[in-house]
């Protein structure tokens, strides 16, 4: 039988700054998501990491407000950081790290993750990946290429937490599409 529990659908900080700071590559496809959110098929949850990384918007001034704001909407919800998050985030950086896992960098570089970010998962996006896994999110929406490839080659499989860019079908197709790593 079919849950009537909307999903949960979490945003890394590059999304919320997207956002914030109207950048025009992220704001379309960013805003179509909140369609499924404001429907009530989606919830969209921002861990606790992701509003302490968001300080300073593109124009030099101040994110609190504009993130307070945002935060203030219905359909968003605060997720805290917890024992458990942080106990899943240690094991995540321990996991996915090239000192220890001698490919990781060679396929993540194949991937196209640039090859400074190819080494390890660093601690705020293992925290927003924990995060996401421990809520039991059916979604983790990022930029970040290292995140996705991770996704990809490992979380999705091993736990169905889809970690991409932004879901897009709901806009028409007159709008750009995210970038992906295969263009």
């Amino acid at each position: 039988m079919p849950s009537n529990k909307p999903s949960l659908d979490v945003w890394d900080s590059c999304c919320l700054l997207g956002i914030l700071n109207g950048e025009k590559d992220k704001v379309p496809a960013l805003l179509s998501q909140t369609q499924k959110f404001e429907n009530g098929n989606a919830v969209l949850g921002i861990p606790s990491v992701v509003v302490s990384e968001t300080v300073t918007l593109s124009n030099g001034t101040s994110a609190e407000e504009p993130m307070r704001k945002f935060l203030d909407s219905p359909y968003v919800v605060s997720l805290q950081a917890t024992q458990e998050v942080a106990l899943r985030s240690s094991a995540l950086q321990f996991r996915f790290d090239s000192k220890r896992m001698s490919d990781l960098k060679e396929k993540a570089i194949a991937a196209g993750v640039p090859k400074d970010n190819a080494n390890r998962l660093k601690r705020p996006d293992a925290d927003v990946l924990a995060t996401a896994l421990v809520y039991k999110a059916e979604r983790l929406t990022t930029y970040d290429p290292f995140l996705r490839f991770l996704g990809k080659e490992f979380i999705t499989p091993e736990t169905g937490l889809v970690i991409d860019f932004p879901d897009t079908s709901w806009l028409p197709l007159e709008y750009p599409r995210a970038i992906t790593l295969e263009d």
